[in-house]
């Protein structure tokens, strides 16, 4: 399997754990210079010739990175202090896990995955 292949993958199963939780409003995830954009009402659109480092200041154009408000960001800056986010967030690390690689936070509201 070539990189881009193994992120799109990824990619995939932030989405379906994003919308199967209610989590897909207001999210970016910026791969494969192409942005996956949803809005507030969780609509998604796709830009194509763009690079997280355009919005983010610690986005990683090599990999994946995510900007995101509402529940992904109570999940992703609160899991320790609520039962449920923190399910969820166990839930979100374990997909980065599968795949032998991690996030890290740049900003409470963005995150840049790393191998």
């Amino acid at each position: 399997r070539g990189e881009r292949m193994r992120k799109t993958e990824i990619v995939k199963k932030i989405e379906k754990f994003i919308i199967k939780h209610d989590l897909h409003h207001d999210v970016r995830i910026y791969f494969n210079d192409k942005a996956w954009c949803y809005n507030s009402r969780g609509q998604k659109t796709v830009e194509k010739e763009v690079s997280a480092t355009d919005y983010l200041e610690y986005g990683n154009n090599d990999t994946i990175s995510m900007s995101f408000e509402g529940g992904l960001y109570n999940v992703l800056n609160f899991y320790w202090e609520n039962k449920h986010y923190e399910k969820l967030w166990n839930e979100f690390t374990a997909i980065f896990d599968e795949y032998d690689c991690f996030y890290e936070l740049g900003n409470a509201w963005n995150l840049s995955v790393y191998e």
